[in-house]
């Protein structure tokens, strides 16, 4: 009867081996795994079946022992495997690292209209800025698209409270952000980070889907490590097919890092896309979760004709030609 009581006791305990197992396998990483807890434990079997074979026991009890230190040796295996795993994953995001800043640095002297210069300029001015703004705010990262919004005119138009920044860069590529997230992003301990980068670079025919999701994959995970706001990713408004095939796969990246995915390409269906697209935005914005009230303001201004506006909204500002959409 003792002998059934171990052997019960052996194979409950053991049951939660294989489906351990089975995970870390699937899993194909080793940050969730212990190699001292793995290692306790097969010294406790081994322990085990030294004192079978020490009192000549060797009867079906010894066999579940056998059974399991098998299934616990295979995840150490599988602990090495994932550790291997693990190193050819840091070494990728390294070496994209790597290309990231070396391409930023091609495309400084490569492309005219984001030179070196200009660069440094705009730093300077949000540098300065900086020295003024609130910690927890709300900070628009982008390129052209974003660049062209008048913040001011539109946070007063749309009675916002929260301070809101915007630190686009015009022109600015993907791969060119890195050496400029510490003064755009970092500095400003942001609440929210609204991300709307790709316009620049759709415009090049050869665009490469896979690896533009691999340089945004990586800037969210810079963003991520550095501060500790909700990021939304908010798709490319363009009429582009390049940029069709771009925001289905943004749309699944922000579902795979933890991020909020906006579809703004509506605003291009809008009498004043301004207005559209910081509609779509503004619901994000705010502290408090949207009321009825916000709900029913969604899409007043951006659809009302310039002679409905009253006169203390005439000012609102007009997609001039200064608001940015890629279109090809």
């Amino acid at each position: 009867m003792a002998e059934l009581l171990e052997s019960t006791m052996l194979i409950c305990f053991g049951l939660s081996w294989p489906m351990n197992l089975a995970k870390n396998i699937k899993a194909k990483s080793a940050k969730t795994m212990s190699l001292q807890f793995i290692l306790l434990i097969i010294a406790g079997y081994i322990a085990g079946i030294c004192a079978k074979f020490y009192n000549h026991k060797f009867n079906y009890v010894l066999v579940v022992y056998l059974l399991n230190l098998i299934v616990v040796s295979a995840n150490l295996v599988v602990y090495f495997v994932n550790r291997h795993y693990d190193r050819q994953a840091q070494k990728t995001n390294t070496q994209l690292c790597r290309e990231l800043s070396g391409n930023s640095n091609k495309e400084h002297i490569d492309n005219k209209p984001f030179g070196s210069s200009q660069g440094e300029d705009e730093m300077e001015k949000y540098r300065e800025l900086n020295s003024i703004t609130e910690a927890g705010g709300v900070v628009l990262f982008g390129s052209n698209t974003f660049a062209s919004l008048p913040i001011g005119e539109l946070t007063q138009a749309f009675r916002i409270t929260e301070p809101i920044y915007n630190r686009s860069v015009k022109d600015i590529r993907l791969n060119q952000i890195e050496s400029y997230l510490k003064v755009c992003l970092y500095d400003l301990n942001p609440r929210k980070i609204f991300v709307n980068m790709g316009d620049r670079d759709i415009l090049d025919e050869n665009v490469d889907t896979e690896e533009f999701i691999a340089k945004y994959e990586w800037l969210l995970y810079m963003i991520h490590t550095k501060t500790q706001a909700e990021i939304y990713i908010v798709s490319i408004i363009s009429e582009s097919p390049a940029a069709g095939k771009i925001n289905e796969q943004l749309k699944k990246l922000a579902a795979q890092t933890g991020c909020k995915y906006i579809d703004a390409v509506s605003a291009l269906e809008s009498k004043r896309p301004t207005l559209r697209l910081f509609e779509l935005l503004k619901v994000h914005m705010r502290n408090h979760p949207i009321n009825f009230a916000d709900a029913m303001e969604v899409g007043t201004l951006s659809n009302r004709k310039k002679a409905d506006v009253p006169n203390d909204r005439q000012q609102s500002p007009e997609p001039n030609g200064d608001m940015v959409y890629a279109k090809h």
